[in-house]
């Protein structure tokens, strides 16, 4: 009987499972197999044959051989992260490329075409960076050319290596000319206005508006929290809003505006948690006639 592996029939060999299958968990897989025989002093076994896994045992040579070939993928990949985790030789390198070049992911330029709403056809062809996807809306949040923020579907958005490296010409000519991202945003043009506006008109209540979070029955401990504005989902009926500590999706009833205030960041979310808790924890002990009375300013 042949060795499936090498094609020879060693007189008295002993049979064996193939290694490469058995013996890994997951079996190997090409990408390994390549990445092993572009090494320094790679085994020539794995260097001289094709990648190939065998549901029947293989010779004791090839077992040999193979097993050693494991013995590296778990050395130089696995216990070292994995592939993605390493270096790349240059072959695995435009392997990987290929193979995820049009993924979307966080901080990756896009183009945004395809958009049919009279606002969304003026994006069309507009570069930006992801910066988040948001689980409940599935949408991604664009950081324009010029700052601006843009919440938009998946499927109106396109990566590619030609639109990293049109995104990076177009920044680099910006930055060439004098433009920053303060120059260009006026504070008028954050807010639209008339019939391009999806959502009811509040005073106060836009896209980069200072807000604060009210009302809240199912996250209670978010309400007095400082947030701001994103983008208004019309389908979901809530705001997309910038903690400063992450994003959550509110309805409009559940904001007030706040324009006096800054915006959040990462240290004010912090200060208004400790307030927040401070300011809950005070009160707990308090009796009930204490506490109407701060509410409603008497005496019970």
């Amino acid at each position: 009987m042949p060795c499936p592996a090498c094609g020879k029939d060693p007189p008295g060999t002993a049979w064996k499972p193939d290694p490469l299958r058995w013996d890994l968990d997951p079996p190997c897989f090409r990408q390994e197999w390549e990445y092993v025989a572009a090494l320094p002093g790679a085994p020539d076994y794995v260097v001289e044959n094709d990648f190939s896994l065998h549901m029947n045992n293989v010779c004791r040579g090839c077992y040999s051989e193979r097993l050693n070939i494991a013995v590296k993928i778990r050395e130089k990949i696995r216990e070292r992260g994995g592939l993605e985790e390493l270096n790349p030789t240059k072959q695995i390198r435009q392997e990987y490329e290929a193979a995820h070049a049009f993924d979307k992911r966080v901080g990756r330029p896009a183009k945004i075409h395809s958009m049919q709403s009279e606002a969304g056809k003026a994006l069309n062809g507009k570069l930006g960076r992801l910066k988040e996807k948001d689980k409940e809306s599935m949408r991604w949040t664009v950081e324009l050319l010029d700052g601006t923020l843009k919440a938009i579907r998946e499927d109106n958005l396109e990566c590619s290596k030609a639109i990293d490296d049109e995104h990076d010409m177009e920044k680099a000519k910006m930055m060439r000319n004098g433009y920053s991202q303060e120059s260009m945003q006026p504070p008028e043009a954050k807010r639209p206005l008339g019939s391009q506006t999806t959502w009811q008109k509040v005073k106060g209540l836009h896209p980069g508006a200072v807000v604060r979070l009210k009302g809240l029955t199912g996250a209670t401990e978010l309400n007095g929290r400082k947030g701001r504005c994103i983008s208004f989902d019309p389908e979901a009926g809530r705001w997309k809003i910038d903690l400063g500590d992450g994003y959550k999706n509110i309805k409009q009833d559940n904001l007030t505006p706040a324009p006096n205030e800054k915006p959040p960041t990462k240290a004010s979310a912090e200060a208004d948690k400790a307030d927040l808790n401070f300011e809950e924890n005070r009160r707990s002990k308090l009796t009930e006639q204490e506490r109407a009375a701060e509410d409603y300013g008497w005496d019970g």
